[in-house]
């Protein structure tokens, strides 16, 4: 029998961002949900905004608010995780877009303005639904898997490295990954491409099973809910030399176990 869910989350502004006195502009949403049937649905977000858009911190806040708000209303009215097609993605992303240009219009801005990235998840008991517009990734592990850890989409850039697809912009569902599985998830990561250099290996296409090893390991042994101590500790991960060594973007992790406690 799995273990509740134990979940922390955490982002760090990078070190390029500081020196352009720019705030970080990641942003995170994890929460436990309840269906009305008594199923708990780990849900989790991560976006990035958009280094060139002048209000990407706000683009990425809202990108993750929004898509929580969207999953919670879906189980609330007696959905369930399967029931997050390709085709209800399409629509949240819509009216995401249609949010930010309300936004925009307001503030005398252009929705560009307000880019950002998603990488989401939603877990259930024995199905779960990951979605992706832009880089960024996640990457799970079960029980039965042979392979440790494994990546759900590998980030997804245009020509160039630097270049990527943002969930708010008007054509987010041509470059929409998505999946629905029916297996048990045990543990789940997230994270921005702030990471993806420590978290993937790129040469052989995997996940990085050290780095996973050593961000699940106190989070196994944590009580159920929100673990902040972790949360806290984990920021200062980010923001550590370790980190800031190898990337100067923005950080973002999202790590979830439901593992038995060891």
């Amino acid at each position: 029998m799995s273990a509740a869910w134990r979940y922390a989350f955490a982002s760090a502004a990078g070190t390029s961002h500081g020196r352009r006195d720019l705030p970080c502009q990641d942003a995170c949403a994890c929460r436990v949900l309840e269906s009305p049937h008594g199923e708990a649905v780990l849900v989790a977000v991560v976006a990035d905004g958009a280094g060139s858009a002048r209000r990407a911190a706000d683009g990425s806040a809202l990108t993750c608010s929004f898509i929580l708000g969207q999953v919670e209303a879906l189980l609330s009215t007696g959905g369930a995780v399967e029931d997050i097609t390709r085709g209800r993605v399409e629509i949240w992303l819509a009216g995401l877009q249609g949010e930010v240009r309300r936004r925009a219009e307001t503030e005398g801005l252009a929705p560009r303005e307000f880019a950002s990235t998603l990488v989401a998840a939603a877990v259930g008991g024995d199905r779960a639904a990951f979605w992706q517009v832009g880089d960024g990734a996640a990457v799970v592990a079960e029980t039965c898997q042979q392979a440790p850890f494994n990546w759900v989409f590998w980030p997804l850039n245009g020509e160039y490295e630097n270049v990527t697809f943002f969930a708010t912009e008007p054509d987010a569902a041509e470059h929409l990954e998505h999946a629905l599985v029916t297996r048990a998830i045990d543990e789940l990561a997230l994270f921005s491409d702030g990471l993806q250099r420590l978290a993937l290996h790129y040469p052989t296409r995997t996940a990085h099973a050290p780095f996973f090893e050593s961000m699940f390991a106190p989070l196994r042994a944590a009580p159920a809910g929100s673990c902040e101590l972790l949360a806290h500790q984990l920021a200062a991960f980010l923001d550590s030399p370790r980190v800031n060594d190898r990337t100067d973007d923005d950080k973002t992790l999202a790590l979830a176990t439901r593992r038995p406690v060891p």
